[in-house]
């Protein structure tokens, strides 16, 4: 094969692949959304925390290239909601951005920890009572509300995708904290509850399929980012597949 055949090839199969991830989009939103830009230092400061070495080279270190990051994640929020809630991407992708700011996470984090949840249904229930799209039991989004401070109108208040991923974030700030900002452990807390985390660790058993699963959508979330602004396949990331804190899951 020519080098002028591959290049031609190349730029049929980005133009393909561009097609099928915005078949479903409605570009007349795009350009009327009106979405908060990201804090990038706040973006990069957590991602080099979850990445540790593997972040040069990787999805999320690629992103620093991206002009408009704050509109690519719109676009990953609107194509990921059912039809009955594409009119409030916007309002939540804004909601998401400045609530990642306040509390120093990579947005895109957050996506990937809402798509392990709910896969962005804001109807999805869990098996012990969860709510909405970062999947909060009533109880814990309560005692959330109260401590940061946040609007609570009983259990109603988490159907609403907006308060749900404000109350979301803040508990996940919570135990990251708690758990000095090791990875691997506040998102197992977040799935599991905080005090069996800590007795898996006490007896030497480490939780990893929930973290590997956010992980994953993490890194899926931004390479289809990256490609889609960059109309580039040929370029691969580094990184390894699972990593989180900076060493293998």
């Amino acid at each position: 094969m020519t080098q002028t055949t591959l290049k031609k090839a190349t730029v049929v199969l980005s133009l393909s692949t561009l097609f099928m991830l915005y078949q479903n989009f409605d570009f007349s939103q795009y350009w009327k959304a009106q979405v908060t830009p990201i804090d990038e230092q706040a973006r990069r400061d957590h991602a080099k925390e979850l990445l540790g070495k593997f972040y040069a080279g990787s999805w999320a270190e690629r992103a620093e290239d991206i002009p408009a990051l704050h509109m690519s994640l719109y676009n990953e929020i609107y194509r990921s909601l059912p039809k009955k809630y594409k009119h409030q991407a916007s309002a939540l992708a804004t909601t998401l951005i400045k609530e990642a700011e306040v509390h120093d996470f990579d947005p895109v984090f957050v996506v990937a920890v809402i798509k392990t949840e709910s896969s962005f249904n804001p109807l999805a229930r869990g098996g012990v009572g969860e709510i909405g799209l970062m999947q909060l039991r009533p109880e814990t989004a309560e005692w959330v509300a109260k401590k940061f401070k946040l609007k609570w109108h009983g259990k109603r208040t988490l159907e609403n995708p907006v308060d749900n991923v404000r109350l979301g974030i803040a508990y996940l700030d919570y135990l990251r904290t708690k758990f000095d900002g090791y990875a691997n452990k506040y998102l197992s807390a977040y799935n599991m509850g905080a005090t069996k985390v800590r007795r898996m660790y006490a007896a030497e058993t480490k939780p990893r399929e929930y973290s590997r699963k956010v992980m994953r959508h993490y890194k899926d979330t931004y390479a289809r980012i990256v490609n889609t602004s960059t109309v580039s396949l040929v370029a691969k990331a580094t990184e390894a597949p699972y990593f989180v804190d900076g060493a293998s899951l």
